[in-house]
Formats: C-alpha cells, structure tokens, sequence
C-alpha cells in the first residue's frame, strides 16, 4: 500500500511541476528563435534515427532537449529553496563554520542558479551552459536541478521524459511565437517560494507546414 500510495503522490505531484517547465520553456524558445530552430533540427535528425518511434531510446539520445530544459530549470525553477536536516556535525572546509547535527538547513537554490560567479549574464537563456564541457568547469552543488544527493527528487527520470515528449511534439509540428500578451519578463506570483507564472503564460502556436 505504501508503494502504491507514493507512486500516486509522483504523478499527482508532478503534474504542476512539469506543465509550469515546459510552459516557461516555451516562452524561452519563443524568445530565443534560433534555440528554437536549433532543438527542432535536433528532434527531427534524432527522430529520423530511430524510425520515427517515440521509444525510451529516442527520448534518451535528445541530448540538446536536455539542455534546453536544464537551461529553463535553472532560471525558472519549481522552488527557490531546498530544506535540509543535517544528519552529522560537520565542519566546513576552509571556514570557521559548523553545522551540527540536527541542525535545519535553507539551501537558497534560486540565488545558486543567477549567481554570476557559476552562470555568466545569469539572465540570458543559454543551454549551451549545459554542455558537457561547460557543465564540468562547475563545482558540484551549483546544480540543484532536482535537488542532490540521496534525497533528490523521486520523479527526476519521469519529469524529464514526460517534458522531452512534450516538448518533442509540440516544436516539431509548430514553430512558437510571442503575440499580443505575451510577457517578457513572465511575471511571477507570490505562491510561497514556489516559481509559478501570475498570469500564464501566453504565446502563439503556428503549424509547421510540410
């Protein structure tokens, strides 16, 4: 029952999370065209490889999708903080600082991801940031994507594959666009340290005509 009861809370839990990333990603492609046309001739060359199937093989070769949903995860991500418990006294290398056991723990998540030291104009979308080799001139720890260590988040693999299907559908059949009441920047709403649009997020869908 407990396993069942979990499995529930992912899917339910991850609704919301997945449908605000993608609709941020969206907004981010439409104001980035050549990222855009740069992840459709990606998803068409790495389609055309695997026969067209959507298979788990097909979504796991979309490396520059991952990318891009990476760059939008770290400017847009579901929460600004992670909470921890220090499970051992631990002394800080380099610092006077110690944190005992016990102790409660605020990691500041969305000032790690726009901190210009890791991420250079930190505001500027930019998947090329998660590029291999630009990903392994970072520390550890300046990805928080979907937390760290052994309590990252449960549903990391079904998020990323449900966003990588979704995005993958929707760029190869339509090119997205800004219109009338598309905001730029996305105003955010005050949800509690959650990241969430206040308004939507508004664009236009035109179909790609083959």
């Amino acid at each position: 029952m407990d396993i069942i009861s979990n499995l529930i809370l992912m899917y339910i839990g991850g609704a919301e999370p997945v449908s605000d990333t993608l609709g941020f990603c969206l907004h981010d492609l439409a104001m980035n065209k050549y990222v855009q046309d740069k992840l459709r001739e990606h998803i068409k060359e790495k389609r055309e490889k695997h026969g067209g199937e959507f298979t788990n093989d097909y979504l796991m070769d979309l490396h520059y999708a991952d990318m891009v949903l990476s760059e939008t995860l770290r400017k847009h991500n579901g929460s600004i903080t992670l909470l921890r418990i220090a499970t051992k006294t631990y002394h800080v290398p380099d610092s006077t600082l110690v944190i005992k056991k016990g102790q409660k723990i605020i990691i500041p998540t969305y000032s790690i991801h726009r901190d210009p030291k890791y991420y250079t104009n930190p505001d500027v979308f930019d998947p090329e940031r998660y590029s291999p080799e630009e990903k392994s001139k970072r520390p550890s720890g300046s990805d928080l994507l979907f937390g760290d260590g052994p309590r990252f988040c449960i549903g990391k693999r079904l998020a990323e594959l449900e966003m990588k299907l979704g995005l993958s559908e929707i760029i190869s059949k339509f090119e997205v666009l800004p219109c009338e009441k598309t905001e730029n920047p996305v105003q955010l709403a005050n949800a509690g340290g959650a990241i969430r649009p206040k308004y939507g997020i508004w664009l236009r869908l035109k179909p790609i005509v083959v």
